[in-house]
């Protein structure tokens, strides 16, 4: 078995995938978090992944949409059974000062190769601010539309695709 490298990373992040089942239909809640997981498969049948899906009861905004690779000891030489390819989330608690902490705004997390190389397996280092989402929903539709998802609808009730402008974009 081997190291991961660019090629395989990519593969794996952009692989045609499909919805083969999930937790529930709907939304279920936990914890004071709406949550669901939705499990997927490549096409090719050779990489498994959880899609999950996470949001804030009380603080809508704070969510997380995110790809948790399941099989990765089938291919390449790693200590976990999982690992957390990216997180789409919504303003949360940073730890610096406002205006200076990228989780203060709707952001994306990305596992890297030197993650890889330091086993930093479950909190990707790549971050980015993004506007390609400001909702819960449009994170939802972000993932499945970038990372190629395909029949989510089948085995749970999407959200209505939502046209929402951020309140900090320019005009």
């Amino acid at each position: 078995m081997e190291s991961i490298n660019d090629t395989l990373l990519q593969e794996v992040l952009f692989c045609n995938k499909v919805a083969i089942r999930a937790d529930r239909k709907k939304l279920s809640f936990a914890n004071r978090h709406r949550r669901n997981n939705i499990y997927l498969v490549s096409e090719n049948r050779k990489y498994e992944y959880k899609f999950y899906l996470r949001q804030s009861e009380d603080f809508l905004e704070d969510f997380s949409v995110g790809l948790i690779w399941t099989n990765p000891a089938n291919y390449i030489e790693i200590s976990k059974s999982s690992v957390i390819l990216l997180r789409c989330q919504g303003p949360h608690d940073g730890k610096e000062p406002l205006g200076s902490d990228i989780h203060h705004d709707y952001h994306i997390h990305t596992i890297t190769l030197d993650d890889f190389k330091d086993k930093r397996y479950q909190k990707p280092s790549g971050r980015v601010l993004t506007s390609a989402f400001s909702s819960f929903e449009q994170a939802i539709f972000y993932l499945i539309n970038e990372y190629k998802v395909k029949n989510v609808e089948s085995v749970v009730e999407l959200p209505e695709e939502v046209d929402q402008t951020s309140l900090f974009e320019e005009v």
